[in-house]
């Protein structure tokens, strides 16, 4: 008899069967990489927000912690935010100051109500100017400029906008520069420097915004003139150039756009400012919410949140 040696290897059918079950753990495996790419993407993306965010909050709160005054909703503020050339503009576009409550506690706004804002309005100090003659007493006087920061819409959806005005004297100390011709000739000197315009941050009224004239006069800021101001373009729109943007209104069960304030139309998205206190002890809230999309496209946010002591 002839002994026939036993044939080694896969039967047709074992061979199909292992196939089928090396494509579905091929496709088990891809998936797993593609959804670790795309949660690794998700925490990039939300750690350039968080950095980024921090970043622009640090900028903000130093604009707060060397602010002469940081204004509200009353009258007075208001009318001195319309004297800028940018103000009646910024109104127009929805945005408001924060309005001065004292609660005693940051509280989401009441039906009616109007407290919460999402326009920074400041008055920066300024370095000081040394004044006077070579054989005379000379005077530091302070300078400030106006800066306001706040939401609008651009290419690439809601950025922050920051603008500066040109600087103010201290209007104070202007007056107290010696005698009548003294003053004036130290007028007519800063005007021809390109300074042209004082604040009084004592005036609780009409005129708190003054021009220093050729001939060495302070004059009232007159009547349909503004404040030129121009927009701090080494500061503003931090988040667009970087493909994010502050988070529009609408509902998330994560960091809301808003949380305080009551929506009206494009208000306040997702920066919201709160001024409880007195007049010299203020508390400001600054709340800002960014989203950005992952490389998955996917919609991802961070949240900073920062109160802030103000010394006006």
């Amino acid at each position: 008899m002839t002994n026939r040696k036993a044939q080694a290897g896969f039967s047709s059918v074992e061979l199909i069967v292992v196939a089928a079950v090396m494509s579905i753990l091929m496709v088990m495996v891809a998936e797993s990489m593609r959804t670790l790419a795309g949660v690794r993407g998700e925490q990039r993306a939300s750690f350039a927000l968080g950095d980024v965010s921090d970043r622009v909050a640090r900028k903000l709160t130093a604009d707060v912690e060397f602010a002469a005054r940081v204004f509200s909703a009353d009258a007075t503020d208001q009318k001195l935010l319309t004297s800028l050339e940018l103000g009646v503009d910024l109104i127009a576009s929805g945005c408001r100051l924060p309005k001065l409550t004292s609660h005693g506690a940051f509280l989401p706004d009441t039906p009616g109500s109007l407290e919460t804002g999402n326009a920074l309005f400041v008055a920066r100090r300024g370095e000081k100017l040394e004044l006077g003659g070579e054989e005379g007493p000379r005077s530091r006087v302070q300078t400030y400029e106006f800066c306001v920061t706040a939401p609008m819409t651009g290419d690439g959806g809601l950025d922050l906008v920051r603008f500066v005005s040109d600087p103010l004297l201290d209007y104070a100390a202007l007056m107290d520069l010696g005698d009548e011709s003294s003053r004036r000739e130290a007028l007519r000197e800063l005007h021809e420097d390109g300074l042209r315009f004082a604040w009084d941050p004592a005036a609780s009224s009409e005129d708190t915004l003054w021009s220093i004239t050729e001939s060495g006069e302070l004059e009232p800021l007159a009547a349909g003139r503004k404040l030129p101001c121009v927009e701090d373009e080494s500061w503003s729109r931090p988040f667009s150039e970087r493909r994010m943007r502050i988070a529009s209104n609408g509902d998330a069960t994560k960091h809301p756009a808003p949380l305080y304030a009551r929506p009206v139309g494009a208000f306040p998205g997702g920066f919201e400012l709160k001024l409880d206190g007195a007049d010299q002890g203020k508390l400001l809230l600054l709340r800002m919410v960014v989203e950005a999309d992952s490389p998955q496209g996917r919609s991802v946010r961070t949240e900073v949140q920062r109160v802030l002591a103000t010394q006006g």
